[in-house]
């Protein structure tokens, strides 16, 4: 004769408990296995965060500083009432704060003389603030559109006023490269203008360093 077994109902209640407990921690298990396996593989699949776009340098050019010096070389026409004839210059230029020198020779000139040297005095100012002049200011690049005049002394011909406007693209954080526009209005008898278009290679230096 088979003798059968009646279960408590604590025992009943242990034996679940036991149960849900094992169950409870293998799913808990899974789960952080699981997890720990998928985040390994996300993390192998994301794509590297881009590099971070290298800042351009500062490019002030020649007018970020002080003291400028540079050689101008251009072409154009000396015209007078008795004559008129194609010319070119060359010189050099040393250029500060509001004013400017420079020296060097023009011909053939319409009266007077083949080839005349020239020394120049001018005071020069800005048409436009830096800031407002170029989007390439956002860089650090100065872009410098200028009106100039003074006066020049031309040993073969006479003297003379000069003025005209120039435009300094930079290059560089010490130099820039200058457009311009000028007439030399020389008061010989009879008198004559000579209107050129240079351009100028300048470099920015500051002579206390």
């Amino acid at each position: 004769m088979k003798t059968k077994t009646i279960m408590t109902d604590d025992a009943v209640v242990s034996r679940t408990a036991r149960w849900t407990g094992q169950t409870l921690t293998a799913v808990l298990s899974m789960v952080a296995c699981i997890g720990l396996l998928t985040g390994t593989a996300c993390a192998q699949n994301l794509p590297d965060a881009p590099a971070k776009a290298a800042t351009p340098p500062s490019s002030g050019g020649a007018y970020a500083w002080p003291v400028r010096v540079g050689l101008v070389c251009g072409g154009g026409a000396s015209t007078s009432p008795v004559a008129s004839t194609p010319t070119v210059q060359c010189g050099g230029i040393l250029s500060l704060p509001i004013f400017e020198f420079e020296a060097g020779v023009m011909g053939p000139q319409a009266n007077r003389s083949s080839v005349s040297g020239y020394l120049s005095t001018n005071a020069w100012l800005p048409l436009v603030r830096l800031r407002d002049l170029s989007p390439a200011y956002v860089n650090g690049k100065h872009e410098v559109l200028r009106v100039v005049g003074g006066y020049t002394r031309m040993f073969e011909t006479g003297h003379a006023l000069d003025y005209g406007v120039t435009y300094a693209r930079p290059i560089d954080e010490s130099h820039s490269i200058q457009f311009e526009a000028r007439d030399y209005w020389a008061f010989a008898n009879p008198s004559q203008h000579n209107v050129v278009f240079r351009v100028a290679w300048l470099t920015g230096g500051d002579p206390m360093d």
